[in-house]
């Protein structure tokens, strides 16, 4: 016969964060999110540009304001 044992899990204690912590990590997720959208816009104004059944539909003017907004949201950090 085997006895078998139950042991309580243990809790780390996590450190309070301040509100400084708190507006960096939000502004940092912010910073990834802007930089990846803009990423985003540049790589569908381009498919649209080059891609022959989307070149042909969708006009120049709107993939070109696609890549410059994408361009200026890459940039902000």
């Amino acid at each position: 016969m085997s006895i078998t044992t139950y042991e309580e899990p243990t809790m780390e204690k996590i450190k309070p964060t301040s509100a400084s912590d708190l507006a960096e990590a939000d502004t940092s997720a912010r910073s990834i999110f802007t930089s990846q959208t803009g990423q985003t816009l540049i790589a569908l104004g381009t498919l649209f540009k080059h891609v022959p059944p989307f070149n042909e539909t969708i006009d120049k003017s709107t993939v070109d304001t696609l890549i410059s907004i994408g361009r200026k949201l890459k940039g902000l950090k």
